[in-house]
């Protein structure tokens, strides 16, 4: 018995892994394949407004046979315009500015940038009075850091470029291996060739710079306004599948706005656009998202988001294979100070989850102490409640 429960376990931490790492991917073959759509004349509001209806009715079936118990009978007016809000900032504005962004910088950046997202909504969480911090702390001082280090990464990424990964070792042995005192140091040279680089770095990679910092700004004061709305309407499923069609509806005005009435040529998809956004809409709105909440539920929040660089080194690889993009010193430098204030930011995270539950287990222990002893006939049972792995 102890030895099936052993495997069953293992199978279940074995579907996790799998799982998170399948997201991952999956994300990042959306953005290489995005990509080179764009690159093609895709339009990106299209794309969004059929993704997103094809992703809210994958997940609408789940929802409405899992979530029955969840689910408010009545919705008030004021839910109403949070769905309306949500369905604007991440469904609709989130993806416009990550699209654009995507178009005009790779898939590396696009997939790397919405790691701000945890140090955003810190700092968003900690203005509203959400979140409490202590300068004593050593959590709450990691999060400050970790936050700060990925600013500096987003601004590394945004205006350092350097020379190409692919360049570097020819750069750094372009001196002569006989001493003269005429030949340039291989570190003088690497910081020529940043000078250099950084003078040719286009105003479009700067511009698709800020419009994936505005997507990730958009996805943190969305995240921040789901949390509250959850408390409301705790049902995530119906919730997303809500904001979904809404987020449709809200691109397709947008788009006829913008083309200013019904232009029939920017709603028309070719084979390969169809097949995009079924892979976008079924496998990533859809499957990949279910799988990521059994994830979420299994192992929390933070361990979810530690798989993210992933998805950024996935997409790195497959866009310089199949796209043509070269990694450049400075985005690599940028990429990693991202990544080194995100776990910095989710470690503090994680020590505050730790001390949330050790508190609430010194209460429940103090609750039943009590009941013990008003109650001394009732027998003793032991509990073992075993916290979620971060």
């Amino acid at each position: 018995m102890y030895t099936s429960k052993r495997q069953f376990c293992s199978v279940e931490e074995l579907g996790i892994y799998a799982s998170m790492v399948g997201i991952q991917i999956s994300y990042a073959v959306l953005g290489v394949i995005m990509g080179n759509q764009l690159s093609k004349g895709m339009n990106p509001l299209a794309f969004i407004v059929y993704s997103d209806g094809v992703g809210a009715l994958v997940l609408a079936p789940f929802a409405f046979f899992l979530e029955k118990k969840n689910r408010p009978a009545t919705v008030s007016l004021p839910l109403v315009g949070q769905f309306f809000l949500l369905s604007i900032g991440g469904a609709c504005a989130f993806q416009v500015f990550l699209l654009l962004g995507l178009k005009d910088t790779s898939p590396a950046f696009a997939s790397a940038m919405p790691n701000l997202a945890p140090a955003i909504i810190f700092v968003m969480a900690w203005a509203s009075g959400m979140e409490k911090v202590n300068m004593m702390c050593t959590r709450s001082k990691a999060k400050i850091v970790g936050t700060l280090i990925c600013v500096c990464g987003a601004m590394a990424m945004s205006f350092l470029q350097g020379p190409a990964l692919s360049e570097l070792w020819s750069v750094v042995t372009r001196s002569n291996s006989i001493y003269d005192p005429d030949t340039v140091h291989p570190v003088e040279n690497i910081l020529v060739s940043f000078d250099h680089e950084g003078k040719g770095n286009s105003s479009r990679q700067i511009r698709g710079c800020i419009y994936l910092i505005s997507a990730v700004i958009n996805l943190s004061a969305t995240m921040v306004l789901q949390a509250e709305t959850l408390k409301k309407y705790p049902a995530l499923l119906s919730q997303t599948s809500i904001t979904g069609i809404l987020g449709s509806i809200q691109t397709a005005v947008l788009m006829i706005i913008l083309d200013r009435g019904i232009n029939p040529t920017s709603w028309l998809l070719d084979r390969s656009e169809i097949l995009t956004i079924i892979f976008g809409g079924i496998i990533c709105n859809g499957v990949a998202f279910a799988l990521q909440l059994w994830c979420m539920q299994k192992r929390g929040p933070v361990f979810v988001t530690i798989f993210s660089p992933v998805s950024t080194v996935c997409s790195a690889v497959l866009s310089s294979l199949f796209l043509g993009n070269r990694l450049h010193l400075g985005s690599v430098m940028g990429v990693l100070l991202i990544f080194v204030g995100l776990y910095l930011v989710l470690w503090g995270k994680s020590q505050d989850s730790v001390t949330q539950m050790e508190i609430s287990s010194g209460n429940e222990l103090h609750i039943e102490e009590e009941e013990q002893l008003h109650h001394p006939s009732l027998p003793e049972v032991l509990d073992v409640k075993i916290p979620l792995l971060y």
